[in-house]
């Protein structure tokens, strides 16, 4: 059972979640206590979690630990606190991890995408051991319920099932907004994504509905670049068959595409997007490197070309306007969800997954949680 400190209400849930007490560990099944919403709160019980490679990298880069893992997750609205008119309690949600505030530069010139003060709960909401427990990216949906800020739980259309809408919350939303938010994709341009996991077919398929004329998907796994030509790649390269970069220049007349994705976080494949572009290409980072990683590259020649290195988080979307519509986008037809390749688990699976994570073969593990 959780131990109380003075400061856990009465009110607080007693449940379970999944907590990594310090860098290079494999994080374990906590007893956790869950506070009821403050002013301007709201707690959800939480229905689907994704496990995204942000959070078994956390292992890795967490800024603090102990800290409450998982940030992609729907659910439904348990309860508000003070103040809250949206969302409502039973209203069905998917959780936004990146509250702007509102008031900064960024906020207020227009680039809520460029918060420069993205908000949590007032307090403490978590508790274990007796102590407050931080909370990766103010969500933590590896866990039964989650408080967050109001602002961080996102309404949607109920019809809406809740394993596809917890991948609108960082795999979709990622993805599709890096073509059109990040990179601005325009028809007819052509496209090279380097890892094709859960945010890289969601690029992938970014570029069919942007108009791309070409898309090249590059992976070194054969069943992941099948699954990556069913969400739009025109073409296909295993990276272990040959130099990408020359087969991307021969794919392309040897021009080199506008716009290479680099979805895996490796500073190797980073340099390679690089030298996959066209004269006046971009590179979008989108894959979350090592924090002591280096990219090397030839300056001079970068110049030359008049080429463009950019980094993307959160598909610089603006979660309030653009979650929504991606699920209206999916409940219509034109997002591909049902064909990604899922395995759900219980939460008391997810410490092995951590333990070894190449074992998986889906393109997303899934936590469910009780229907509501």
């Amino acid at each position: 059972m959780v131990t109380r400190s003075s400061k856990t209400s009465r009110s607080a849930i007693e449940t379970e979640g999944v907590v990594l007490t310090g860098l290079g560990q494999i994080p374990t099944i906590e007893d956790v206590a869950v506070e009821p919403p403050g002013p301007g709160e709201v707690r959800v019980r939480n229905v689907t979690s994704g496990i995204c490679h942000t959070d078994l990298n956390a292992t890795r880069d967490a800024r603090a630990c102990p800290v409450l893992l998982g940030h992609e997750g729907a659910g439904v609205v348990e309860s508000v606190g003070e103040g809250v008119k949206r969302p409502k309690v039973g209203d069905h949600v998917v959780i936004n991890w990146q509250v702007k505030c509102g008031h900064c530069r960024r906020c207020l010139s227009g680039r809520p995408d460029l918060c420069e003060d993205i908000q949590g709960t007032a307090a403490p909401r978590v508790y274990w051991r007796g102590g407050p427990l931080n909370v990766f990216l103010n969500a933590g949906t590896f866990c039964p319920f989650m408080t967050l800020p109001a602002a961080g739980a996102i309404p949607i259309r109920r019809d809406m099932p809740f394993d596809k809408a917890a991948l609108l919350g960082c795999a979709v939303a990622t993805g599709i907004g890096a073509v059109f938010y990040t990179a601005k994709v325009q028809a007819g341009e052509s496209v090279a994504v380097i890892g094709t996991g859960g945010v890289g077919l969601n690029v992938i398929q970014g570029a069919k509905l942007a108009g791309a004329s070409a898309i090249i998907a590059i992976d070194i796994d054969d069943d992941r670049l099948a699954h990556a030509a069913v969400f739009g790649a025109t073409h296909v390269v295993n990276n272990r068959a040959g130099n990408p970069v020359d087969i991307v220049r021969k794919m392309t007349g040897g021009r080199g595409v506008e716009h290479a994705f680099e979805v895996v976080g490796e500073p190797r494949l980073m340099a390679q997007g690089i030298d996959m572009l066209t004269r006046g290409g971009t590179l979008t980072l989108v894959g979350a490197a090592a924090r002591d990683a280096l990219l090397n590259f030839h300056p001079r020649r970068f110049m030359s070309q008049q080429q463009s290195i950019q980094g993307c988080i959160y598909g610089n979307i603006v979660p309030y306007k653009d979650l929504p519509k991606f699920a209206e986008w999916y409940m219509e037809g034109g997002l591909q969800l049902d064909q990604f390749e899922t395995a759900s688990v219980r939460l008391e699976e997810v410490p092995e997954i951590f333990a070894h994570p190449n074992r998986q073969r889906a393109v997303r593990t899934l936590i469910e949680f009780e229907q509501p």
